[in-house]
């Protein structure tokens, strides 16, 4: 990421409990890899480490999702040269799954609400979206807060998935259909 812009971001945005430093450039390496043009990500927050995902989009776009307001829309205002690559939608994560016409979306992060039904509810909504290969993030897998049990929802889903041992914990699946478009839940 441009030193000037990361400067631009740290000072502008307040920081929050989002993602880690480390989680940031997972991400963001895993966006810079893949080069995804559809892409979605669930509990937008602040928009902080939605700001850090548009620096490593290149020709993509993202949807962002958050049911309360917590000043992501004024601080995307604040960056015009990405503000143009992301909508913000103010609803559920799954809402806004549930409302993208697109079948192709090849990059996601889950990180709206934690408890196992909300989590279980939206990748029931995105995985007929996801394109073949599509990465998917899962965060606060780590199970230090006893109300989030993402790791749960995974398992009760049959997701394989890799598990990272970060601050808060993430997960990553790879989306794989076989050959008549059926999903084929392996890693």
């Amino acid at each position: 990421m441009n030193k000037e812009l990361e400067d631009k971001i740290k000072a502008e945005v307040p920081q929050d409990d989002s993602t880690s430093r480390e989680e940031k450039e997972i991400l963001m390496q895993s966006i810079k890899d893949k080069k995804p043009k559809h892409l979605i990500e669930t509990g937008t927050h602040r928009g902080l480490t939605t700001l850090y995902l548009l620096t490593a989009i290149d020709k993509g776009h993202l949807n962002t999702a958050d049911p309360y307001e917590w000043g992501a829309a004024g601080n995307f205002r604040k960056f015009p040269e990405l503000e143009k690559m992301v909508t913000y939608f103010q609803q559920r994560g799954s809402e806004m799954i549930r409302g993208c016409d697109n079948k192709s979306i090849e990059w996601a992060f889950i990180d709206g609400y934690h408890e196992k039904v909300e989590v279980i509810e939206e990748v029931e909504v995105l995985l007929p979206k996801l394109a073949d290969g599509a990465v998917v993030w899962f965060h606060d897998t780590n199970g230090s807060n006893p109300s989030c049990d993402v790791p749960g929802a995974i398992e009760e889903l049959g997701l394989k998935v890799e598990y990272l041992k970060t601050q808060n914990g993430m997960a990553k699946y790879v989306h794989k259909k076989n050959s008549v478009g059926v999903v084929a839940k392996v890693d």
